[in-house]
């Protein structure tokens, strides 16, 4: 019986952005992420519409470097990233991790791929002038926790992105 005094979800369950954000942690870890990216602001009077818009292009543009002109026509050849925003009203940043594919056909673009942190940084840098990049290698899990910790948040639940949600197929 639902006990209407002290909460508004059934005794013992846990709100439905949790749960959500519960799921969500165990699908991330089905994936084999190999870096985490934040890309920040640096206290930027950016909101969330226009830091999503930057992570877009920021997106567009490191695929291109790394997979060639033709890199929206090969969606296989793509990063595969999630990425999560924080503090968006005071110092609004992007939390993401990342998966580039795992085969590579060319020597070309796999000295590219292993240009990630440098390609991502430039490219933010341009984009955020005031900006800061950082890119580090994946050692555990433990950081899918770390970057979903926003979207327990009522207002933080919907607002993640995911790379799929920039291809055009």
């Amino acid at each position: 019986m639902k006990d209407w005094t002290t909460t508004s979800h059934p005794l013992g369950s846990k709100p439905s952005y949790i749960r959500m954000r519960d799921e969500l942690r165990a699908k991330l870890l089905d994936y084999e992420f190999t870096h985490f990216i934040t890309l920040a602001s640096n206290h930027q009077p950016l909101g969330y519409l226009r830091m999503r818009a930057l992570l877009k292009e920021w997106d567009a543009r490191v695929n291109r470097e790394i997979n060639g002109r033709k890199w929206a026509q090969r969606p296989d050849e793509r990063l595969v990233w999630f990425a999560f925003p924080e503090k968006l009203d005071v110092n609004p940043h992007w939390h993401m991790i990342v998966q580039v594919d795992p085969h590579i056909e060319t020597a070309v673009r796999a000295a590219r791929t292993k240009r990630l942190p440098g390609i991502g940084e430039a490219h933010w840098l341009r984009l955020v002038k005031q900006g800061s990049f950082d890119c580090q290698s994946i050692e555990s899990p433990g950081v899918i926790a770390y970057i979903t910790k926003m979207s327990a948040e009522e207002t933080h639940c919907e607002k993640f992105v995911l790379f799929r949600e920039f291809m055009n197929i």
